[in-house]
């Protein structure tokens, strides 16, 4: 059939076919194309709820986004070269199908039997989960392309595009994070107890690992979106390792610029959002969207002396962050396991305990599904005023004296009021005010008085 016909034979082909109506079986002789038919559609994730702001915390309502639960590994993928076994990685995407969680993983680059060929050093080592076989080396792969390989096997594994997808795929992974915290090599302690090394490595290196990951997943689904390694903060000696990267050109292999506000406290309720616009905008990426994919208040195990303070600062650092222009935020949910830890050592902060079902009924998540509620699912932020003043350590950010700002979405608009000035004029008549807990109460605008405590208003 793929052999060439001689002249005679295809003028006599196209008489017949045209003479007999049979048109159609003469095109498809031609073109040797049939059309497939595929069984399914390719699978995508909705786009009202890939716009939604807030991440998924326990089992939130109306949320969606979750970065982090699920990582990876290329080491617990091959665990011998040559020899992928996808049964874990499955198992965690189905639990998260099930869920409905658009999922942000983290890929982690590093597979021993790879890295021992050249980082036979004990410096690469870095504290690892013993039960999944020890401590892994984290330096730059050494063979650059079977990682490539590996990564794009897991893409096309999980994009939804019906071609060697993983069997019962139901939402695609769209999103992927290249690696964490790059510039935490050691030396460091985290919330729990650990050893914060993530990297042992150049920020050259780092540039090259990024590179080859956005090249190979825009080339098995280029529908897919790329974010760099989150930067743990604006310290000096952070910015100090992602000067080089992006320097020179790393803004072309990320889609998405990515920040982490750990500790978050009163002096930092932009989540250091101005400071990360700034720094991105000297490198000419402040045309890229911001996530916040850490975003965490306060001491990470122990519940704080003064709850209703916290409260009230996740509520701020919400409004402003979103207000300032990050686009996602990706809550690590120290209030669901709090009462869980009854001593402060390291072994049990290791050791993170499941969610208290008590936690669930607790003031701080009912202010958590309150901004859900009413910030969730906005398209555009207006502001009347926005006052703030900067704070002058490196660790800082800034604080807000004055925030009227108002999240529109197509069903309604929502006033976010803090600080002691007037009402906005715009807000006249019958309202509905919703305190930080959810709790609400229909009033006139005139007997509305603004403090320090946020409030949500709604015109009615």
């Amino acid at each position: 059939m793929n052999k060439k016909l001689p002249i005679v034979a295809i003028i006599v082909l196209v008489i017949f076919g045209l003479a007999t109506g049979g048109y159609f079986v003469w095109v498809k002789y031609f073109t040797q194309k049939a059309v497939k038919t595929e069984d399914t559609k390719k699978l995508n994730l909705e786009p009202e709820k890939v716009k939604t702001h807030l991440s998924k915390v326990a089992d939130t309502q109306g949320a969606y986004w979750m970065r982090g639960g699920f990582d990876l590994s290329w080491n617990e993928a091959e665990k011998t070269k040559g020899q992928l076994d996808w049964t874990a990685t499955d198992e965690m995407v189905k639990q998260f199908n099930e869920q409905e969680i658009y999922l942000i993983p983290i890929v982690k680059p590093f597979a021993n039997w790879d890295q021992n060929t050249c980082h036979p050093e004990s410096k690469y080592e870095a504290e690892y989960d013993s039960a999944k076989g020890g401590n892994i080396k984290v330096g730059k792969p050494c063979d650059m392309q079977a990682y490539a390989d590996f990564l794009a096997k897991a893409v096309e594994r999980y994009d939804g595009d019906n071609q060697d997808d993983m069997p019962g795929l139901t939402l695609p992974i769209k999103y992927w994070e290249i690696m964490n915290e790059p510039e935490m090599q050691g030396g460091s302690t985290g919330g729990m107890g650990e050893e914060l090394k993530f990297f042992v490595g150049t920020p050259q290196e780092y540039l090259e690992i990024l590179k080859i990951s956005y090249q190979t997943i825009k080339k098995a689904d280029s529908d897919a979106k790329v974010l760099p390694a989150g930067m743990a903060g604006m310290q000096q000696n952070f910015q100090d390792f992602w000067d080089p990267v992006f320097a020179a050109g790393g803004g072309d292999y990320f889609d998405i610029a990515n920040i982490h506000t750990i500790n978050t406290n009163f002096k930092r309720e932009d989540m250091y959002v101005i400071k990360f616009k700034k720094y991105l905008e000297k490198y000419g990426l402040d045309d890229k969207p911001i996530f916040i994919t850490e975003v965490q208040f306060g001491n990470l195990a122990q519940k704080p002396t003064n709850l209703k303070d916290f409260e009230i600062l996740i509520v701020k650092s919400t409004a402003f962050s979103l207000a300032l222009g990050a686009d996602k935020l990706f809550y690590i949910d120290n209030w669901m396991f709090w009462d869980t830890i009854k001593n402060n050592n390291k072994e049990e902060k290791k050791n993170r305990p499941k969610v208290d079902p008590k936690a669930l009924t607790s003031s701080t998540h009912q202010v958590y599904l309150n901004l859900v509620n009413l910030l969730n699912n906005f398209d555009q932020i207006d502001c009347v005023q926005n006052k703030y003043f900067e704070n002058p350590q490196e660790n800082d950010g800034v604080t807000s004296n004055i925030f009227q700002c108002k999240f529109i979405s197509k069903s309604k608009t929502i006033y976010v009021l803090w600080g002691e000035e007037k009402v906005p004029s715009e807000i006249s008549g019958r309202i509905k005010v919703t305190n930080i807990y959810g709790k609400s109460q229909e009033i006139s605008a005139n007997d509305l008085i603004l403090g320090d405590e946020p409030i949500f208003v709604e015109i009615l």
